[in-house]
């Protein structure tokens, strides 16, 4: 009876923290207007480089010489300050400045008071203009245009881009306002926070009177977000940074006083400070610290006891503990030997590979931290200051930096390839926003295949949009010149563009002229080598753009395009099964040749492949454009059987200049991977996770498939139910091998984080991943007439992988949106690990430490938890450590994952507890030692300060077992008979296999993941 009603209770509980109301967007505003900076790293989609994932620039890293000056961290409570300076200084008395001037006092340019009383400007949109009164609030950071809505405004921490005159042109014309405007043009994107939808991004058109209001906007917009980020370094590790930041600080708390009395702080104005620079711990913390610089008892702080205040806030016990943990007892600080042994023991560096650079990097940490002229001829030594600077630098980043000249010289289709589906998606497939901010977006983390869908627009202008459903479009030329121009803004490795097209053959024919305007030479039209039997590495391709399409339609005719039959036959690429096998077997049908006027020629019917090539039909109703046009086997080998008499007669609708283009990725429609078009080395084939995962359960096809990506490229995607833009999991598709598992990037959910982690690191974050061993193509023989020899696959033996790491603190967390600042913060973290195996792979892992908590239900994994910090979320420490040890196929992907939780009551990890942020990585990718991991919210931006600290150890992968296949246990086709392993025998197995199940098999659904939402236990407010 008691368990019973516990049970209700908690039921109660539940629903009543659910149907409680949400915090208002004026309480929301009210709370951000308080904020001093941004908490975000929001990287402007304007610059250009390697994404934020890099790892974290240190203050030496920026340029510092070893001549700066510098106070050391205090290690203790320093000694009281000295009585302030009644000079007309910060300490002493100051005028107080107006708010049309910078809060840095004039150093910086001013901005305009016409801003803050409001200028007129015009906004647009396609349906209408209207004329509005915006005004610049520069304390809170935010521009309003109707004071009375707290939803028209937006603040400057959230701005993506600033675009004006030619900059802003496709959106210019997408409105169709005259040229002769874009003068006075602004277009803003910005990110934008609603009740009912969470974060979304928002683009904001406007046209100024002149082009000085133009300047006027633009210049102050940039200097307060820059102002914003400045004054957030307070707790710095460099000197001169810190003093700007607690200097603004200073301005901002005392400006709020009598003008007329000297400039001081009471406790008050501490917690005040504290809430702007984020420094969340409780105020008994601040109340102490406050305690000890208010060294005379008056309750009030000058300027240099108000330094000596957030000073405190530096002392970082966990680092002071290792340091003099490592530091010889007999040395007053840390020698090089000593620091260098660090290195190697605990780190885990290869110090003597490059010895020179480490002693370099000592030499400049030691002599940048030190705060006197220091004697060049005496041997450097590292201070805590400069030990702490070490640890969160960029010199011992979490994961691998990359390399300056990275090699990538396989085969394409031997790397994992970053891949986005449904690109211009911003939102939802059914009735979500396009957008070109959906490829800006990807392209800027590192994405290297996109997908565009294509249909018939107005005027003859092809457009953007999921097909068939409620979502709104945009002009295939807008995405065409913003694709060229981020296109290798953080990769130089090719872009792969994946076209559904639905457009008649007119617009097909605009598509290529406008990709050939934009694009020019970096768009690849013809191969890069005659008849080669093998597609070129991405090394080959740096700086290209090669477009995935269907192999073009037959139904234009032959007889027109005899005349350059020969050429393309002499450039044709065949696979080197086929030409080796059968002089009979037609060349590979999927490369097209260009003719002398640029546009491709059409196709000669001698292809058969190109007559079976067709737009597969969906298995199932669907508003899935993708699903619709895919190159999916069909629902069943049985309906496959009754249509093959009518797929010949099909078409693929693609006309020869468009499918002309398809060079290394042309898709064709899957029948069987023993089919004659699946030796063409240059083909793709694309499924729908549903379909992928269908043919994966059958173990024969399961190896075929598996033998196919060892060589040829292939694309899973989302199924068309996941009309909320949730994802598959893409470890199934990179155990099989595939190199394009195109995910959703509009939800930052387990499984994006997974393929975010996947090219997080050193080389991989070309976007470009080369797969295991195992997965590539081995050629072992060139005579042997057995297909065998030429491809020798090893049996996927078991590893034991073990590997630990201990969760040491956190720093600086964020508050959890509309949290009471008065409240303190109660943090824990969760540890997940991730492995390849099938979901019946159950006790496969064994974690110790901790404590045990349910798995998320997405395949595979465990999870445990800290112990829980109450009150503390600047710099709480676990003191957890976690070893693990599991045994998988797949030891290259295993991942990680961390997630920070706040809990309400402070006593107990529930489903109430709130998502701080998140870290996710690649178990190869990190790195050993100490090391402070990233923290990213749950949009995936990452924070400006909130990291954890850890401590990671990892044992080489154990063998347990390895074999390689005989031929006696899998017959191959030989090399002299490529028929020999008849399709028809191939596919009446797997009919057989399919409709001999029991009937409770064959109606089992394929098993979704449990995850739902961008994170496990985020409510829709979070997503």
């Amino acid at each position: 009876m008691s368990k019973g009603t516990g049970l209700i209770r908690r039921l109660s509980r539940g629903a009543h923290n659910r149907l409680r109301r949400r915090p208002s967007t004026t309480q929301t505003n009210r709370i951000r207007d308080q904020s001093a900076g941004p908490v975000l790293v929001r990287r402007r989609s304007d610059s250009t480089g390697q994404s934020d994932l890099a790892g974290d620039m240190s203050d030496l890293d920026l340029g510092r010489t070893s001549e700066d000056g510098n106070e050391d961290l205090v290690t203790e409570y320093p000694p009281p300050p000295p009585p302030p300076d009644t000079s007309n200084n910060l300490g002493g008395l100051a005028s107080r400045k107006t708010s049309a001037a910078t809060i840095e006092g004039g150093v910086a340019p001013t901005i305009s008071s016409v801003l803050e009383q409001g200028t007129w400007l015009t906004k647009v949109t396609k349906k209408k203009r209207k004329v509005l009164k915006f005004r610049l609030d520069p304390l809170a950071a935010k521009v309003c245009w109707n004071p009375s809505n707290p939803s028209k405004q937006f603040y400057i921490d959230d701005v993506r881009d600033i675009r004006v005159g030619a900059e802003a042109k496709s959106s210019r014309q997408d409105i169709q306002i005259p040229h002769d405007q874009e003068r006075c043009w602004i277009t803003i994107v910005y990110d934008a926070y609603e009740r009912s939808k969470g974060s979304s991004i928002k683009t904001m058109h406007l046209i100024a009177p002149n082009d000085y209001i133009v300047k006027l906007w633009t210049d102050a917009l940039n200097v307060v977000s820059r102002e914003r980020i400045e004054i957030m370094n307070a707790l710095s590790a460099n000197p001169d940074k810190s003093e700007r930041s607690m200097r603004m600080a200073w301005k901002q708390a005392t400006s709020r006083k009598n003008p007329d009395a000297e400039p001081k702080i009471d406790f008050e104005d501490a917690k005040w400070i504290c809430r702007k620079l984020e420094i969340n711990c409780s105020l008994n913390n601040v109340r102490a610290h406050f305690n000890h610089a208010d060294h005379d008892l008056v309750g009030e702080l000058n300027y240099s006891q108000y330094q000596y205040f957030v000073n405190l806030f530096k002392i970082r016990k966990d680092v002071q503990s290792l340091y003099y943990g490592i530091k010889r007892s007999d040395e007053p600080e840390l020698s090089q030997e000593a620091f260098l042994d660090f290195l190697r023991k605990e780190q885990r560096i290869d110090v003597e590979k490059d010895r020179a650079s480490w002693e370099s990097k000592f030499e400049l940490y030691c002599r940048s931290a030190s705060g006197k002229a220091t004697d060049r001829q005496a041997p450097p030594t590292m201070n805590l200051q400069a030990f702490q600077t070490f640890l969160s630098s960029g010199s011992n980043g979490a994961t691998a930096s990359i390399k300056s000249d990275p090699t990538l010289d396989r085969p394409l289709n031997e790397y994992f390839i970053s891949s986005s589906h449904n690109t211009y998606l911003m939102g939802r497939q059914v009735a979500g926003l396009s957008s070109v901010e959906g490829y800006i977006s990807a392209l800027v983390k590192g994405c290297r295949c996109i997908e565009i869908d294509c249909w018939d627009g107005k005027n003859g202008l092809p457009i953007v949009n999921h097909g068939r459903t409620l979502t709104t479009e945009v002009m295939f030329e807008d995405c065409i010149a913003v694709i060229s121009r981020y296109a290798f803004a953080s990769s130089v490795y090719p872009l792969i563009i994946s076209l559904e097209v639905h457009c008649n053959p007119d617009q097909q024919l605009h598509m290529v002229n406008i990709m050939k305007l934009y694009f020019g030479d970096t768009l690849l039209t013809t191969p890069l080598v005659e008849n080669a039997s093998v597609l070129p590495s991405p090394e080959e391709l740096k700086n290209k753009i090669l477009i995935k399409v269907k192999a073009a339609s037959q139904q234009y005719g032959t007889q027109e395009f005899a005349d350059s039959a020969s050429a393309r036959r002499q450039r044709s690429f065949s696979s080197p099964f086929s030409r080796a096998a059968d002089n009979s077997i037609p060349p590979s049908p999927l490369q097209n040749a260009v003719n002398g006027d640029g546009l491709a020629s059409r196709p000669s019917n001698t292809w058969p492949v190109l007559r079976g090539s067709s737009s597969a039909q969906s298995t199932a109703p669907s508003t899935s454009s993708s699903s619709e046009d895919s190159d999916s086997t069909p629902a069943s080998v049985e309906s496959k059987k009754k249509n093959s008499s009518n797929s010949s007669k099909k078409t693929s609708n693609i006309v020869p200049a468009l499918g002309a283009l398809g060079v290394y990725a042309c898709g064709i429609k899957y029948s069987d991977f023993s089919a004659q078009e699946a030796k063409t080395y240059n083909h793709i084939y694309s499924f729908a996770e549903n379909t992928f995962d269908r043919i994966s359960r059958d173990p024969e096809v399961k190896s075929q498939l598996e033998k196919h990506n060892s060589r040829y490229l292939m694309r899973v995607y989302p199924a068309a139910i996941r009309i909320d833009s949730s994802n598959f999991n893409p470890l199934q598709s990179w155990k099989r091998g595939v190199q394009m598992a195109a995910l959703n990037w509009q939800t930052y959910d387990i499984h994006l984080q997974m393929n975010e982690a996947m090219f997080a690191a050193g080389t991989d974050r070309t976007g470009y991943v080369l797969k295991p061993e195992e997965m590539r193509y081995n050629k072992q023989s060139q005579t042997s007439g057995s297909l065998l020899d030429g491809l020798r696959f090893l049996k996927r033996g078991k590893h034991l992988v073990q590997f630990s790491v201990d969760i040491v603190s956190a720093q600086r967390l964020p508050r959890p949106r509309n949290h009471n600042p008065e409240l303190g913060m109660n943090p824990y973290v969760e540890f997940e690990v991730y492995a390849a195996e099938d979901n019946k792979s159950r006790g496969y892992a064994k974690v110790d430490g901790g404590i045990d908590i349910q798995p998320s239900g997405m395949g595979p994994s465990v999870k445990r938890r800290t112990r829980l910090i109450e009150g503390n979320g600047f710099d709480p420490n676990f003191g957890d450590c976690f070893r693990v040890s599991l045994e998988t196929k797949y030891p290259s992907l295993v991942f990680v994952r961390c997630t920070v939780w706040n809990s309400p009551d402070g006593r107990n990890a529930s489903s109430n507890s709130t998502l701080l942020a998140t870290f996710t990585a690649k178990l190869t990718s990190l790195q050993q030692g100490y090391r402070h991991l990233p923290l990213f919210n749950s949009y995936g931006e990452r924070y400006r300060d909130a990291k954890l600290f850890v401590r990671i150890k990892k044992d080489s992968p154990i063998a347990l077992s390895s074999a390689e296949l005989d031929s006696k246990d899998e017959p191959l086709p030989t090399v002299s008979d490529p028929r020999a392993e008849s399709s028809r025998q191939g596919s009446r197995s797997w009919s057989r296999k399919i409709f001999q199940r029991a009937s409770s098999e064959r109606r089992r659904r394929p098993q979704w993941p449990e995850w739902q939402g961008p994170l496990s236990r985020t409510s829709s407010t979070e997503r």
